[in-house]
């Protein structure tokens, strides 16, 4: 009972420290999600040309990481009250210097949006992340860490136990993860005797959706899928399960855009997320290169409302034998309708090694696939990325993590070492 206190003693005490600001920044962002009210157009304005930069949006180019570090370096080290880190997932860490403003909006952002998924403050809550954390802080908000390294059998049987002994209400992070817990689930259903889980929150890492449906329908709650970043915060999520994503209206400015003209997509189009943050008043966040891929949902009045989906980072494109993109919602049915034939869906990571070669992972013993089975994938995947294609199988104990813990389903390695 004490350790669900203590996380809403602790929001109060920094609400009244901040003179009721915190408060205020909540039902800001409250206010500009439940109505999704319009962004403020001249207050963008406002924001692009204090930096010198054209106060017309898509006038001005993209950022990157080289970006947001050269400008970091200008930063005055007295106005830096904390820093946002990314993972790193693909050797490319990044820290993002925040004001105390910037992190109450944040800690506010986060608070409104973890609710609409079914958290409530002081709930205990495992975390599936790459790096842990101190145990103090851990204390002070109930948290708890699963580091993903290993997913094995067992320490997936080890970690279901302690979900049932620590009583978690609440399991966020990847969706890769809680599909493997819900597998074991299925196949050891006397195992959900004691769970107490009542809400899931996945990060937007690529899933097929029929693997979401399973962990639905296993966990039985409420599942909400997020997309955020730590240099920005929270971008978009959804309202209910299958949904489409809606942008977070405060603050942040999102669009998704083509990768060759830097322009906005129509409706049903895919290109690159980029995001303008407002608020950070330690150097300019605008129109950052977020590396993902989505499809818009729907405009209003001209501004981005929702995302249809998030399907993957433009480092997991994989491209055909002609180098043309292909979309993972089509590669995806060519491996796992065939895998499911045998029996549950076995864990894979499909790859692209060079032009014209390709990987397909597999996390299984060779002789629990048929050779009939691989035939059809190899076949199936042909008629997309081209008859000249090479496909090659590969049986693993594990799909290898990437350093932020995360294992994607697509990667292109092409002129990139992963050793």
């Amino acid at each position: 009972m004490i350790k669900s206190i203590i996380p809403k003693i602790l929001y109060n005490g920094y609400n009244l420290v901040t003179w009721g600001e915190l408060k205020l920044f909540y039902e800001k962002v409250r206010h500009a999600n439940s109505t999704q009210q319009l962004f403020d157009m001249q207050e963008l304005t406002g924001y692009l040309e204090k930096w010198g930069f054209d106060g017309d949006i898509e006038n001005n180019p993209l950022m990157d990481k080289a970006d947001i570090k050269e400008w970091t370096q200008k930063v005055d080290p007295d106005d830096i009250h904390d820093w946002a880190y990314t993972g790193g997932s693909y050797g490319e860490p990044l820290r993002v210097p925040y004001s105390k403003e910037r992190r109450m909006i944040r800690t506010a952002t986060f608070k409104y949006f973890n609710e609409a998924a079914g958290y409530e403050l002081g709930d205990p809550f495992y975390l599936i992340r790459a790096k842990n954390k101190s145990a103090f802080v851990k204390f002070l908000r109930n948290e708890h860490i699963f580091i993903p390294k290993n997913i094995s059998e067992s320490r997936i049987r080890d970690f279901i136990g302690e979900l049932k002994s620590k009583k978690i209400r609440v399991l966020m992070g990847y969706p890769t993860v809680m599909y493997e817990l819900a597998l074991y689930l299925k196949r050891n259903p006397g195992e959900k005797e004691g769970l107490q889980i009542r809400s899931l929150i996945s990060i937007s890492e690529p899933l097929e959706e029929f693997k979401r449906e399973i962990i639905r329908d296993v966990f039985d709650c409420i599942y909400i899928d997020r997309y955020s970043n730590e240099e920005v915060g929270l971008i978009a999520q959804q309202k209910e399960f299958g949904g489409p994503y809606y942008v977070n209206k405060f603050g942040v400015y999102v669009e998704v855009v083509d990768p060759e003209t830097y322009q906005p997509v129509r409706e049903g189009e895919q290109g690159v997320v980029v995001v303008t943050d407002i608020f950070n008043d330690l150097i300019p966040v605008i129109r950052y290169n977020t590396g993902d891929m989505a499809t818009v949902q729907s405009y209003r009045d001209g501004q981005l409302l929702a995302i249809q989906n998030i399907t993957g980072r433009a480092a997991e494109q994989i491209l055909s034998s002609t180098g043309e993109p292909v979309s993972p919602l089509i590669l995806g049915p060519y491996i796992y309708k065939p895998l499911s034939k045998v029996g549950p869906v076995f864990q894979y990571q499909f790859a692209q090694t060079a032009s014209d070669r390709y990987e397909l992972r597999i996390k299984s013993a060779e002789e629990e696939v048929p050779e009939g089975v691989l035939g059809e994938i190899t076949e199936g995947l042909k008629s997309v990325l081209g008859p000249e294609s090479e496909i090659s199988t590969v049986f693993c104990d594990e799909i290898r993590a990437l350093p932020s813990g995360k294992r994607p389903i697509y990667l292109n390695e092409m002129n990139r070492d992963h050793g």
